[in-house]
């Protein structure tokens, strides 16, 4: 895995798991929030797949 992909993988996991967008901006040390939404634009498009058959602990 890339640094890249686990990077994405994060923020994802942050939005799935309720963190506001604005806060997941920040640890990405995005100077634009228009450059993080693009994550909630991925989990709009089929996020229903995203949880299925996944047990958060």
């Amino acid at each position: 895995m890339s640094s890249h992909t686990f990077r994405h993988s994060f923020a994802i996991h942050l939005l799935l798991h309720g963190r506001p967008l604005k806060y997941v901006s920040q640890l990405l040390g995005h100077k634009s929030m228009d450059s993080t939404e693009i994550y909630t634009n991925v989990l709009t498009i089929d996020g229903g797949h995203f949880l299925e058959g996944v047990d958060f602990h």
